[in-house]
């Protein structure tokens, strides 16, 4: 049965002929349809144009956004995400620090020698890595890390291996031993590794550390007060071993004790020359006097003319120490004492081509010359 499709004046097909619709329909010409005579409804497209006559003359004029709207669409959710990443992201690290330092305690204990140097390497740079942060995790004072390690050394040094590899790893373990601030976890062991019967180097890294941890705790007013570990030391001084006395006397000078001092003041006429240089600079660190003869040599020593790139760092460091010792002594100097070191100090001063000696020189001369003008 053929079905009519019309199409209405608005333009919506429509196939229910039942409607009653009649546009005058004639053919098309295609089978089976018929096509209506549309007649557009004039009184509806007048009454759109009459819609548009009644709108505004102008319309309210298109501006770009400003700033505060892109602010808050863009910028503020853009931070609130930001702030939420790096909340994120620093527990992340922090969780990460901490498993990884816990992971390399337990490399410690390994028995394959790799991996218990992997372990102390790994924790030795993490604990660099801490310190130089001012938000770190403060791993220096982390006695869980600092007993590990102490433990390690200790059964090493039981074990009394001569293997080089061994005394390597010893000696690495008692310089890294240096970088806690727990004198309490960390000296007895180290006390150990200073004894005769211990490698050099084990007890030179030894001395080094105990060093390090008493300086630093010094300068923070927490000093260490040890009997046992004075004995410890001056036993050492007597070594035959010069590179030991040297370590000795510089350590021995850090300490506030009068057994340390009588004992740097014998030192003073040691065989070894660095050993006397440093026990004066440990003399001058305590305000006694005993000490100037010595740093008054070093002062009037005319500098090497050949020099190897070692021996030319280990005098740099000798002259800066001095220096300092002399800027330490100036309020306690008399006045003839003071005119001389006064006199010395500036002639070093207009002879050194090093800027960071004569920064230290004019540093010891502003603490001498305001003294010696009003003795």
């Amino acid at each position: 049965m053929d079905r009519d499709i019309t199409v209405s004046g608005h333009g919506v097909l429509d196939d229910d002929s039942d409607r009653g619709l009649d546009f005058g329909e004639r053919s098309c010409g295609v089978p089976g349809f018929r096509c209506g005579s549309v007649e557009l409804q004039v009184d509806s497209m007048t009454d759109s144009q009459d819609d548009v006559a009644e709108l505004p003359d102008s319309l309210p004029p298109v501006e770009p956004p400003s700033a505060g709207f892109i602010l808050q669409l863009f910028v503020i959710p853009g931070l609130i995400v930001a702030v939420i990443i790096g909340i994120w992201w620093l527990f992340g690290k922090m969780a990460s620090g901490e498993q990884d330092w816990q992971s390399l305690v337990i490399e410690l204990q390994h028995p394959n020698p790799q991996r218990r140097w992997r372990g102390a390497h790994g924790l030795a740079q993490i604990l660099r890595a801490d310190q130089d942060r001012k938000d770190g995790q403060r791993l220096a004072e982390n006695g869980e890390i600092a007993k590990a390690l102490a433990d390690t050394l200790s059964s090493e040094l039981k074990q009394g291996s001569t293997d080089d590899d061994d005394l390597k790893y010893q000696a690495f373990l008692a310089r890294t031993l240096g970088m806690f601030n727990l004198p309490d976890a960390v000296l007895p062991v180290l006390r150990t590794a200073t004894q005769a019967n211990n490698d050099r180097e084990v007890r030179k890294n030894a001395l080094a550390a105990i060093a390090t941890i008493g300086s630093r705790l010094d300068e923070k007013g927490t000093a260490i007060d040890s009997p046992p570990l004075i004995d410890d030391l001056v036993e050492a001084s007597h070594d035959q071993d010069p590179l030991i006395r040297q370590l000795s006397s510089f350590t021995l000078g850090i300490f506030d004790s009068p057994v340390a001092r009588d004992r740097l003041a014998v030192l003073l006429d040691d065989s070894d020359k660095d050993t006397q240089i440093n026990a004066a600079i440990g003399l001058a660190r305590h305000q006694d006097l005993r000490c100037l003869p010595t740093l008054k040599r070093v002062l009037e020593a005319s500098p090497p003319k050949q020099a190897t790139n070692d021996q030319a760092y280990e005098q740099f460091v000798t002259l800066k120490n001095v220096l300092k010792a002399v800027e330490q002594l100036a309020p306690e100097l008399k006045p003839d004492d003071r005119q001389q070191f006064t006199q010395l100090v500036k002639a070093f001063g207009a002879s050194t081509r090093d800027p960071s000696l004569r920064v230290s020189a004019e540093s010891a001369l502003r603490e001498l010359e305001p003294a010696s003008e009003n003795p």
